[in-house]
């Protein structure tokens, strides 16, 4: 039995990257649905692909099945193209099969919130950031997915969820918890300028909702997280309120990938 709710935003999958677990989004997937599915930027990373780092495997092709039926499903897929997947962008107001391509939108919830719904790459550019520390803190994090899927692989073994050494020590590491901190902050700045009630983003792979005040307006702050690293979702309730989904279970292989492999 599927959970159903009434949105479900995700990003940061990073398909065609060695460090993207799309098992385990897969899996989260077949049991969770709704009436409205946000790709929320990133869902593939045709940066690693185009310079030749990219890792395209099995389990890559079977989500991809997945989300076509998904979208086949859902009555309504909106992609939001990143950074990483920035060439669809152009796709902007067009059609993907059932898939809607916009570069952001504005999502009303049940009790008639607003939420600007957008990748996020774009507040990073009004953070000053060292380019030295910025390669340095960027090369570390791979580094950290790395040893993470090592870490993972012998915990999976003995059956225990997933565990996360790069979030263990990003918010461990001040000048990566202040980099964050800064961009949130942008984020919630930028949306109460905008108008609306909140934000829904992704980019810099680390999970939250959270509310703020700026400016005197009230601003809920949400972050997908990523299908890397946290494997975390944000989802609205049919009542309306946001909700924050950790999938930390040990990986399993879905319905539909099982079906596939059968077939």
């Amino acid at each position: 039995m599927s959970n159903r709710y009434r949105a479900l935003w995700i990003s940061d999958v990073h398909l065609g990257s060695k460090d993207s677990e799309p098992q385990r989004l897969a899996d989260f997937l077949d049991q969770n649905r709704a009436d409205t599915v946000y790709l929320v930027g990133d869902i593939f990373d045709m940066k690693a692909m185009a310079q030749g780092k990219g890792s395209w495997c099995h389990n890559s092709s079977m989500l991809m099945g997945m989300l076509a039926e998904l979208s086949s499903q859902t009555p309504e897929v909106i992609y939001v193209p990143g950074n990483h997947d920035a060439p669809m962008r152009s796709w902007a107001g067009k059609r993907l099969g059932n898939i809607r391509v916009e570069r952001d939108c504005v999502h009303e919830s049940a009790d008639g919130r607003r939420y600007w719904v957008t990748h996020g790459d774009q507040f990073e550019h009004q953070i000053s950031i060292n380019p030295i520390s910025y390669h340095l803190g960027d090369q570390s994090y791979y580094l950290l997915l790395r040893m993470n899927r090592w870490i993972n692989y012998w915990r999976g073994r003995f059956d225990l969820p997933w565990w996360s050494l790069a979030n263990h020590v990003k918010n461990r590491v001040n000048a990566a918890r202040r980099m964050m901190e800064k961009f949130e902050d942008v984020a919630i700045r930028e949306t109460a300028r905008k108008g609306v009630d909140g934000v829904i983003c992704g980019h810099i792979h680390r999970a939250s909702i959270r509310e703020a005040d700026s400016g005197g307006s009230n601003i809920t702050y949400a972050n997908c997280g990523d299908w890397v690293d946290s494997m975390t979702a944000v989802v609205e309730q049919q009542s309306g309120k946001l909700d924050l989904l950790n999938w930390h279970r040990s990986p399993k292989i879905s319905r539909i990938m099982t079906e596939a492999v059968a077939a």
